[in-house]
């Protein structure tokens, strides 16, 4: 038999390589970046005038004093303990249902799996429509860019109107934006497996579901495993924030202690989010450690016999499936309520849902799906003012300020011309953030490493010296503390900080996304370069880490951290529109404001900028990585 892999054709095809698409995207974000950074309001004032920026200063540590006296009475505690269970099941059962659902529709979003066509070049593998496969692909990719474009504290707005307040709520809302997360994440990596890697597999004769289950899935387990586990700890921080809307547990308590000032009870709410994150992140590395399967790499490369392999996966496993049951026994029998209140099952809204009496209450949000595009504004049945200015300026004098500034003023009485500019807030937030939280989780991956700080042994053959390994714990334990704060704070608590200092706008917010970002994208980045067998540094080490981590572990990593980072900017829009509420502006704070005066048909308009958004952002991204091999 002859493989497509050994042929010479296919050698051609798997050598030939297209880096334009990777400098176009280097061109791109650089390009929308600066645009933002230009177009935006930045106010720098608060460093650069000094009244200002001593103002700032006091005011930050009036904010930070409110903090230092926490309330640890028993009561109190144990309140803030049930809180903190409610906020651990909802988490834990709204990844389940997300992690079922997302694997599913990824299957069916990804051209990899669904579509096939490996030798297909050119217009045939971008076409939507070339086959009824393709279809459903472009299908499925538009139910996920829905699912996760629409804000998890949206979702829960639409559902407490559905089944009422409570955790089950807020483990809901996760598990709809989450599903579109995790599908959208997953066939990416899926994607992004090398073709030549698993076409020995469809020379035998396969069919598509075999060449994924043998093939594709396979190569791709550890990367998306990785990030499922790190989409679970991110799931907890949203649980806290989506309390706010009605999702029940710590952070439905957190936002009433806010609106009555009482700080104390909000650092000790605040003490018990970061102590559930880190447990979140010391449980996620136990789980990776015992789902550890690949033998050439030494953490797991121990000489064990066939139960001694087999035992750390299915411990791994059944802790998994122990707390997600432990979620649903929680939710629905256990003792689920806070000190002084009765117990219930949070559970039983679910009926609802299946008898259809919840469905019915949804009729208050019809007008959420009626968007309001005054068209009246744009002349409708006549003929707009816009469209004269051409005869006003003239072919010659189109591109000038004067032009650019009419056109401007005609567009305002525009109600939709006014939704697109607002969405330059969140874009510009997302832009300028995700390029900054990159670009620190690039210089902090390499201290983040554990190959690379205390395992170096294993494939540089030194003996470093005692006090060099401890300098090397240094690092190691600063490198992951200031990561585990970073995005173990909400972006919410991180925009409170800045604005505390700098005052509402874009800068505030722009700083709170980049050092959320940097505490997540560091995580997997160091999970990347830490899952690499070492035998690939041994073989090109040449006397320094640094060089190895640069021009081995980078390289061979890249792939993966550009899907990480593309993702990230994606979260990170949708960040800055919850941001716009919290006084950033811009999409959110207008969807926000005409939601809440019952302005359903504009706020349906602001809605489906966001959603737009998403769809933009994720094609592009595809577009850009879809085809890695000439034609």
């Amino acid at each position: 038999m002859n493989f497509p892999s050994t042929s010479p054709a296919s050698l051609e095809r798997y050598t030939t390589r297209r880096p334009w698409r990777h400098w176009a995207a280097l061109v791109i974000l650089v390009a929308l970046a600066a645009g933002a950074f230009v177009a935006a309001e930045w106010d720098f004032s608060a460093l650069v005038e000094p009244e200002l920026r001593a103002a700032a200063l006091a005011r930050m540590l009036a904010w930070a004093q409110t903090f230092a006296s926490p309330d640890l009475s028993g009561e109190f505690l144990r309140h803030c303990w049930a809180l903190t269970l409610q906020t651990l099941s909802a988490a834990t059962l709204g990844t389940a249902l997300a992690v079922v659902a997302g694997f599913v529709l990824a299957m069916g979003s990804s051209r990899a799996v669904c579509v096939g066509e490996e030798d297909a070049r050119g217009w045939r593998r971008n076409f939507p429509l070339r086959s009824p496969a393709a279809a459903l692909c472009s299908l499925c990719r538009l139910v996920q860019d829905v699912l996760r474009a629409v804000p998890d504290f949206v979702w829960a707005v639409i559902l407490v109107a559905m089944i009422g307040l409570g955790p089950l709520t807020g483990a809901l809302a996760l598990s709809l934006n989450i599903t579109g997360i995790l599908a959208k994440v997953y066939s990416e990596l899926w994607d992004s497996v090398e073709e030549r890697d698993y076409e020995q597999v469809r020379a035998l004769g396969v069919g598509r579901l075999k060449t994924f289950f043998y093939g594709i899935r396979p190569l791709a387990a550890r990367s998306v495993q990785s990030f499922t586990l790190m989409r679970a700890e991110c799931a907890i921080r949203n649980a806290a924030v989506i309390g706010a809307v009605g999702g029940g547990g710590l952070g439905a308590d957190i936002w009433y202690q806010i609106q009555f000032g009482a700080w104390g009870k909000v650092t000790t709410l605040m003490i018990f989010t970061l102590a559930l994150t880190l447990t979140a992140d010391l449980v996620a590395n136990f789980i990776r450690r015992q789902l550890r399967s690949d033998p050439n790499h030494p953490r797991a490369a121990k000489l064990r016999g066939t139960a001694g392999k087999l035992l750390p996966a299915y411990l791994g496993t059944g802790f998994v499936l122990g707390v997600v049951f432990w979620s649903l026994w929680f939710m629905g029998w256990g003792d689920n309520a806070p000190p002084g209140q009765q117990s219930r099952n949070y559970l039983q809204p679910a009926l609802m849902l299946v008898t259809g009496e919840s469905w019915r209450n949804l009729a208050f949000f019809e007008r959420l799906l009626q968007p309001d595009f005054d068209l009246a504004a744009l002349g409708w049945g006549g003929t707009h003012r816009s469209v004269e200015l051409f005869a006003d300026y003239g072919p010659l004098e189109l591109w000038k300020p004067a032009a650019w500034a009419a056109w401007d003023a005609e567009l305002e009485k525009w109600f939709v011309w006014r939704v697109v500019k607002s969405a330059s807030v969140p874009l510009a937030l997302a832009i300028v953030g995700t390029l900054v939280g990159v670009i620190g989780a690039i210089v902090l991956t390499y201290a983040h490493s554990l190959a690379f700080q205390l395992e170096t042994s294993r494939f540089t053959g030194e003996t470093p010296h005692l006090v060099v390994r401890a300098v090397r714990l240094i690092h190691l334990v600063l490198a992951r503390l200031t990561g585990l704060i970073s995005r173990g704070v909400p972006e919410v608590m991180w925009a409170f900080l800045f604005i505390a200092f700098f005052g509402p706008g874009l800068l505030a917010g722009t700083l709170a996304i980049a050092i959320h970002s940097l505490g997540v994208l560091v995580r997997v980045f160091s999970e990347t370069v830490d899952n690499i067998p070492y035998r690939r540094f041994e073989q090109a080490f040449a006397g320094s880490r640094l060089n190895c981590f640069g021009y081995v572990a980078a390289p061979i990593c890249w792939r993966d951290w550009m899907t990480y980072s593309f993702f990230q900017f994606e979260s990170n829009l949708r960040a800055g529109v919850v941001l716009g509420i919290v006084g950033v502006g811009g999409l959110g704070f207008f969807f926000t404001f005409n939601f809440e005066w019952f302005r359903f048909e504009k706020a349906g308009t602001y809605l489906l900028m966001i959603i737009a958004l998403t769809v933009v952002t994720d094609r592009i991204s595809r577009l850009l990585k879809l085809s890695r091999v000439g034609s």
